[in-house]
């Protein structure tokens, strides 16, 4: 990618990493902008368009996004708190250190939480989850897509597939902090219910934003709760109306948006 602006960092020692990544030239001089209001007119179409294009990097029509100040972490609380009421059942595949992690995100929720383990540096193999799924009811399958702490790629479609197959009704959550705009995910084909990320890998910008798309399903269960939201900060209850007016084209206010990273992802 060439320099288009002119600005160029100071030479330092190379960032090889997973993330946070080296951040190009041009990315880091949009970060110089002046002051905005969140509310103002010039960031209304910025909020839109950010909105509308993580759409296109995960092929869905139909997904809503969620583009909120925070880590890839505040991805877990979203999936926990507005889609999992106290005392139902989660299926963690554990190919890693965040397996385990989104699963102590989970039960601090009060969700009955079951992880299958792989062997260090495998996944979760389709036979282990199929026999699973035949055993219990679950609200909901986590995959950690790629982890970190392992490298290992899990089979975001064969698992839901398995999913649809033998427990339709289950969601498909994907923790794509590390896959999302590096490793092929087709939200809408493959039948995934949700998929959170950061902005500080793939994309290819400093860290500062949770990002995730949830289904009509996710938004379906959500809406069908029969418990309040058990978060505050993370509630869809606060955070949709704000995506929706803002990629309707207008002005809305629950929290203040971190106006320098959502003006970065464009």
């Amino acid at each position: 990618m060439a320099n288009t602006t002119g600005f160029k960092q100071e030479p330092h020692k190379l960032l090889v990493i997973p993330g946070p990544i080296e951040v190009h030239d041009d990315v880091l001089y949009a970060n110089a902008h002046y002051s905005v209001s969140h509310v103002s007119p010039d960031f209304i179409p910025v909020f839109g368009d950010c909105i509308r294009m993580v759409r296109d990097v995960l092929f869905t029509q139909g997904g809503q996004p969620f583009i909120i100040a925070g880590s890839g972490t505040l991805g877990w609380d979203q999936v926990a708190s507005n889609l999992v009421e106290n005392g139902e059942k989660a299926l963690v595949l554990h190919s890693g250190y965040f397996g385990d992690s989104f699963a102590d995100c989970l039960e601090t929720y009060g969700a009955v939480v079951t992880q299958i383990k792989a062997p260090v540096g495998s996944a979760v193999g389709m036979d282990e989850l199929r026999s699973a799924l035949q055993r219990e009811n679950f609200k909901i399958v986590t995959v950690t897509h790629v982890d970190t702490s392992t490298g290992v790629l899990s089979n975001v479609k064969a698992v839901a597939e398995t999913v649809r197959e033998v427990s339709p009704d289950t969601l498909v959550i994907v923790d794509g902090v590390c896959s999302v705009a590096s490793e092929e995910i087709k939200f809408d084909e493959w039948g995934l219910d949700i998929v959170l990320t950061a902005s500080q890998k793939g994309l290819g910008t400093p860290p500062g934003l949770s990002i995730l798309v949830a289904s009509p399903r996710a938004i379906k269960a959500y809406e069908q709760r029969n418990s309040p939201v058990s978060s505050y900060y993370a509630s869809w209850k606060r955070w949709l109306p704000i995506m929706k007016a803002y990629e309707a084209g207008t002005a809305s206010y629950f929290a203040t948006r971190k106006l320098s990273d959502i003006s970065l992802l464009l």
